[in-house]
């Protein structure tokens, strides 16, 4: 028997993150993280639960900070658009210089 509750876990991140729900209906690549780690918070309840591990809450905790460590927050990820923005703003100014010579499609995502 699983120790965690992962589709409760992923539910309550993406309420507490609207552009993260957004994203699993709209980004597939997106949707495709969340399935993984889905199937990952499966296995960790499974594995805490065969190695003793009987503390519901401490179960919760971990796989919540799997989740928000995984997934980010739509805080942490807007912090992260805003450095990438910084960063394409400074080479198209030519103030850093990128190793290939111009800006790969992802960063620019």
């Amino acid at each position: 028997m699983s120790l965690l509750d992962g589709e409760q876990l992923l539910r309550d991140h993406l309420d507490a993150n609207p552009d993260a729900d957004r994203a699993v209906l709209h980004d597939p690549q997106y949707a495709a993280d969340v399935n993984r780690l889905r199937t990952t918070l499966d296995r960790l309840g499974h594995a805490l639960a065969a190695e003793g591990v009987t503390d519901e809450d401490l179960a919760r905790r971990v796989g919540a900070r799997l989740v928000a460590d995984l997934l980010g927050t739509d805080e942490s990820n807007a912090r992260m658009q805003a450095r990438t923005d910084v960063v394409i703003k400074l080479y198209e100014a030519q103030l850093v210089h990128l190793p290939s010579g111009e800006v790969p499609d992802w960063l620019r995502a």
